[in-house]
């Protein structure tokens, strides 16, 4: 087949703005990675994986508990992704729960709850940890103060982050299962849309099976997850900025970006 680097570093040179991308092989290990791979974007909802890995982190050493109640209050509301903002104050979910918002559906009420629970100033020493320096979170969700550096990730940062998960190298096993679990439900991911056999509404899937977390914020799309089909799989980062196409559609330019950025690395890493 071709080239991938060749194929991904085209697609780079067509989009309107700047794209990078990372991927791994389960199996062999390759790695392929191409445009700006090593530079900073804005996270948008990419960084909630940093948050989640926090969450089961801590629930992991006992100081936290994932089945505690938490109460929405009316203060904690925020725009952008989710249905907690629309819902009553004073309902009560457990943290498992509303990580599960923040991943499945990127609900921005459920995440800054999530952020409340683990501390805001504990997810970058936890990167930090792990050498996945380039993954920052500085502000809660629409809580950002102007003029100061946004949330942030590096895609082959964040790539790296998803491949301890699925490889069950950082936590417990279990805890990269319940991780990869809730990932596999999240909804629309942009790696769908040109695979395979991907799920329609009145049927179920046939195609590969994904995990992903996606984000965006004017100008910017991203995803970072897995693919498997057949016994091979991969693991994926892709991020984009600087988009001209500002429309909040299914056909933003930097979602087909990064749909097509999927099917490069799937063709090479397990259609080939």
């Amino acid at each position: 087949m071709a080239d991938p680097v060749r194929a991904l570093e085209s697609l780079a040179a067509g989009f309107s703005g700047t794209i990078g991308v990372w991927g791994r092989s389960l199996q062999t290990g390759e790695v392929i990675q191409a445009g700006a791979h090593d530079e900073s974007f804005p996270s948008a909802s990419t960084i909630k994986l940093a948050i989640f890995y926090e969450m089961m982190r801590q629930a992991g050493e006992g100081r936290l508990d994932l089945d505690e109640m938490r109460e929405l209050q009316e203060v904690e509301k925020v725009p952008g992704c989710g249905v907690l903002r629309d819902l009553t104050p004073g309902i009560r979910l457990p943290l498992r729960d509303l990580a599960t918002l923040m991943m499945t559906i990127s609900d921005n009420t459920a995440s800054n709850m999530c952020i409340d629970a683990v501390g805001l100033e504990s997810v970058n020493p936890a990167m930090d940890a792990l050498g996945l320096t380039g993954l920052r979170l500085r502000f809660k969700f629409f809580r950002a103060l102007p003029g100061h550096p946004v949330n942030s990730a590096v895609p082959s940062q964040l790539g790296q982050l998803m491949d301890l998960i699925v490889r069950r190298e950082v936590l417990t096993p279990a805890a990269c299962d319940e991780m990869l679990s809730v990932m596999k439900r999240v909804q629309s991911p942009y790696a769908a849309r040109y695979l395979p056999g991907a799920a329609q509404y009145d049927r179920l899937p046939e195609g590969p099976t994904i995990a992903a977390k996606f984000g965006s914020v004017t100008g910017c799309r991203h995803e970072v997850g897995a693919v498997w089909k057949g016994g091979r799989g991969f693991v994926y980062s892709v991020m984009t900025k600087d988009c001209k196409d500002e429309r909040r559609v299914e056909d933003n330019e930097g979602v087909l970006a990064v749909g097509r950025a999927v099917e490069i690395l799937y063709r090479h890493f397990i259609a080939s």
